[in-house]
């Protein structure tokens, strides 16, 4: 029988899930997380004050553990590892906020998970506008992007990019082959300097 309902979506593990990944990589990874996590409370306290407690508590761990990686490993293989680990945790943790098991899966449900994510997950503190809402195109800009901002004042904005590898697993598996995630060209998200990030999610609709 699920735990998990509507009302209350899945909650993955992700230490557990993370820990998978690196032992993929790492030869010694549980030694390496649990170092982690034991020096953590040091890194948080050297973390800029203005960001809210909830966002921080997403964010933290996965930029302490990047730079950990990075003075252990070389640069794309520390940043590559952690695409992985973002890919992984992040879809596990969207498939639950997107209700994959608990609702149908349909092109109004992914519209209305995703506005429900952004009121309450996260990414309310990003200012979205929606342009379209149809039954064969859903697309809206984020106009602030607090991963970017975080990441770039403690000097690794570039762990952004795999924050918005997330979004296309999350949207082109929800409904693959009906629905397809794009940023209408390349450069346009706040991480490539755009003034804001574009999504566009287009549902192909038979007839």
């Amino acid at each position: 029988m699920l735990k998990s309902t509507i009302e209350t979506p899945a909650k993955p593990v992700i230490f557990f899930i993370v820990l998978g990944v690196l032992k993929g990589y790492l030869k010694n990874p549980l030694f390496f997380l649990l170092g982690t996590a034991v020096s953590f409370l040091r890194f948080k306290k050297r973390l800029p004050p203005d960001f809210p407690d909830e966002f921080v508590k997403v964010v933290a761990f996965p930029a302490w553990l990047y730079i950990r990686l990075k003075e252990r490993l070389e640069q794309e293989q520390a940043f590559e590892i952690m695409r992985t680990v973002f890919l992984t945790t992040g879809l596990a943790v969207q498939l639950g906020n997107f209700r994959a098991v608990e609702a149908p899966r349909t092109f109004e449900n992914l519209i209305s998970y995703q506005q429900q994510t952004n009121r309450e997950g996260s990414t309310r503190w990003n200012k979205m506008e929606i342009l379209e809402q149809s039954d064969n195109k859903y697309e809206f800009r984020v106009h602030n992007c607090m991963f970017y901002d975080f990441f770039s004042r403690i000097g690794i904005p570039e762990l952004t990019t795999v924050m918005c590898s997330v979004d296309n697993a999350i949207f082109n598996t929800y409904l693959p082959e009906e629905v397809t995630f794009h940023r209408n060209g390349c450069g346009n998200r706040i991480a490539d300097d755009a003034p804001s990030c574009h999504f566009v999610i287009e549902h192909h609709i038979e007839g």
